[in-house]
């Protein structure tokens, strides 16, 4: 049977059939935002950097928005720079931080999860056990993030701690 011609570059290409998440699964104007970049880098370097990973990240970037109104607030920062200003930085921000951790491979899933359950101080047994059930990871992604962003991200949560889980017995489903 002869290969149908859309798939023969694929076929006949030597260059790999990967892709890159994040070029196709976010639009291309992500960090095209009108705010000042300067509150986006204050923030990067006087939050985000302290912190270990990109997953970590995101739960504190989730931790700052309002549930009922997606609004991004910040004790001091709101108080000081205006509510509007960082709320549009901190949604840039977690847009970018949620953009790298979709190009991370499914091993740097695992072992963030693992390193924010030891920063966060956590038990594993317990954290492991409530995320796999209350699936709370879903509301760190930022408002507006593509589904298929969204299902890709949930996808690899999951599978991180069924992969941990699997390292603990009293958590296997076997």
């Amino acid at each position: 049977m002869a290969t149908p011609p859309e798939l023969n570059r694929l076929v006949d290409s030597k260059a790999s059939p990967e892709f890159s998440p994040t070029s196709v699964l976010l639009p291309s104007n992500l960090n095209d935002d009108p705010w000042p970049q300067n509150l986006v880098d204050y923030i990067r370097r006087t939050l985000l950097d302290e912190l270990p990973n990109d997953l970590t990240r995101m739960i504190y970037m989730a931790s700052l928005r309002d549930c009922n109104s997606g609004l991004y607030l910040h004790p001091e920062l709101s108080r000081q720079r205006g509510l509007e200003a960082v709320d549009r930085a901190l949604h840039v921000c977690h847009k970018q931080v949620f953009r790298q951790l979709l190009s991370a491979q499914l091993s740097e899933y695992v072992s963030q999860l693992l390193e924010y359950i030891r920063y966060a101080r956590g038990e594993t047994f317990t954290v492991l056990e409530t995320w796999r059930s209350l699936q709370a990871y879903r509301a760190t992604i930022p408002v507006g993030a593509p589904a298929v962003s969204t299902e890709l991200f949930c996808l690899n949560i999951a599978i991180a701690i069924e992969i941990l889980c699997q390292e603990m017995p009293e958590l296997r489903h076997d």
